[in-house]
């Protein structure tokens, strides 16, 4: 394959991923909030191929890492910020509590980029990751919208969403190692009965907020291993 072309398909991919974040953006602001949240779990879809097929292809660059990090920051670092506020303002919440959350929120995401751009590349897609990506915090917190819009007669409390800005906040801040989502699924009868779990949840449950429980799970776990091999090592605990 022509080396151009090669290297040009992760980095179109890139810039899709970036378009669905600036599409979720204006969204919104238009209060087309579920639309907005969807096009947030596309630009994912398209950052997993990009990293993907940039492996597969050998077509890692250091354009391609900044455009990915530019990406991240637009797609998974303002973007979800604004899709709480807006779905919040929607609802007529209008706390002035919510400004300097959401800052905090964009402060650690910018620094988990930073930090993460300055440690050396990884050798593998599952070498753990110092700090919790700013793709999975928001992710999580577009699902949480998400899963709130799927109940009309239920509403999450303002806390929750409280609670979700602070806590990912220091997570992507912190030192915690997080490993790679493959880990969860050390074989395929892992994922085959995972897989099944989730097919009987969505009886109960609307897919987002499987994903949502799901996200928030394997956040306690990699939180707990975490622990556990510090403790092991005699290692401060967080």
């Amino acid at each position: 394959m022509n080396n151009k072309i090669r290297h040009n398909i992760p980095n179109s991919l890139t810039y899709l991923s970036l378009a669905c974040g600036l599409g979720s953006i204006i969204l919104s602001s238009q209060a087309y909030i579920f639309q907005a949240g969807l096009l947030i779990l596309t630009s994912l879809i398209l950052d997993v191929l990009d990293g993907f097929s940039a492996r597969k292809l050998n077509a890692e660059t250091k354009l391609g890492l900044q455009l990915d990090s530019l990406t991240d920051m637009v797609s998974f670092g303002v973007a979800p910020l604004l899709l709480i506020f807006n779905h919040l303002s929607s609802r007529g919440f209008s706390g002035l509590w919510i400004y300097p959350l959401l800052i905090l929120a964009a402060w650690a995401g910018a620094f988990r980029l930073a930090r993460f751009n300055l440690q050396p590349l990884k050798t593998s897609s599952q070498d753990d990751s110092l700090g919790l990506s700013i793709t999975q915090a928001g992710v999580t917190l577009s699902l949480a919208v998400l899963s709130d819009l799927s109940y009309p007669n239920y509403s999450l409390p303002d806390g929750v969403y409280v609670v979700l800005l602070l806590a990912l906040s220091y997570l992507m801040a912190s030192r915690i190692c997080f490993p790679s989502i493959l880990w969860l699924f050390p074989s395929k009868i892992h994922f085959a009965v995972l897989l099944l779990i989730g097919l009987l949840t969505l009886l109960f449950l609307s897919p987002f907020t499987f994903l949502l429980i799901f996200c928030l799970g394997s956040l306690a776990v990699s939180i707990g291993r975490s622990l556990y091999i510090r403790i092991s090592r005699g290692s401060p605990a967080l």
